[in-house]
């Protein structure tokens, strides 16, 4: 069972969000803040494997108050407005739900939840650190931990999946689509056969990515959604 906190200044989206929570059997409402300061003292004395967190309320701001969390918490980031969708992920949000939020994209958000082991309390703050920043994949006969700064990019192939890293290629039967939706936020799809580590690209020309020496292409699909990310951090 997730419990689950909401948060967020607007009645009818908390109204909302606790009607959604009430429709899927492994979770349960726990309570709800109409303001962070309300929030931060309902967390005093008590938790929530998961919060919904509204990006826009008075006096402190979601996004102030995700930085007061603790940092195994997972939450996920709402809000009407889609601007602060990059940001969001750089404050290791779970996912981003925009506003109105339909059934089906809440049920997306909740099942990254499930995939991504940060809901799950850890036995010691080194479990914790070792579930953020790293996948097991299999190889062979073993289970390889697999570091996501260690992942270049990836490359899809029919079903399966190819692990780029510095040195090293990994094969695992695994379809992107599913694959997309378990990783962190600095991981870009930029064509239907490839997801990329942004913290590993160099430069970005002529719709390709350089990533050490490999040229991806970036297709028309994806293009728009992934130059909005880059641009946003363009100085």
């Amino acid at each position: 069972m997730i419990t689950c906190l909401v948060i967020d200044d607007e009645p009818f989206a908390v109204k909302l969000l606790e009607e959604y929570i009430s429709q899927v059997p492994y979770l349960q409402w726990v309570h709800s803040c109409y303001n962070a300061m309300e929030a931060l003292e309902y967390l005093k004395n008590n938790k929530a494997d998961l919060i919904f967190l509204d990006i826009n309320m008075p006096h402190l701001s979601g996004m102030q108050l995700a930085t007061l969390l603790p940092p195994a918490q997972s939450f996920i980031f709402t809000t009407a407005y889609s601007e602060y969708a990059v940001e969001s992920y750089e404050k290791n949000a779970v996912d981003y739900l925009l506003k109105p939020i339909t059934f089906e994209r809440f049920m997306k958000a909740i099942t990254r939840v499930t995939l991504n082991t940060r809901h799950q309390p850890p036995v010691t703050d080194r479990s914790t650190t070792q579930q953020e920043v790293a996948l097991f994949i299999k190889v062979g006969k073993a289970m390889v931990k697999l570091a996501y700064d260690e992942i270049y990019y990836i490359e899809g192939l029919k079903d399966y999946v190819i692990f780029h890293t510095l040195h090293e290629k990994h094969v695992v039967y695994k379809r992107m689509k599913e694959l997309e939706e378990t990783l962190p936020g600095h991981f870009s799809r930029i064509h239907l056969s490839y997801i990329v580590n942004r913290h590993h690209i160099k430069r970005i020309e002529d719709h390709h990515a350089f990533i050490g020496a490999d040229r991806i292409p970036i297709s028309e699909k994806y293009r728009e959604a992934f130059l909005k990310l880059v641009n946003s951090r363009l100085l």
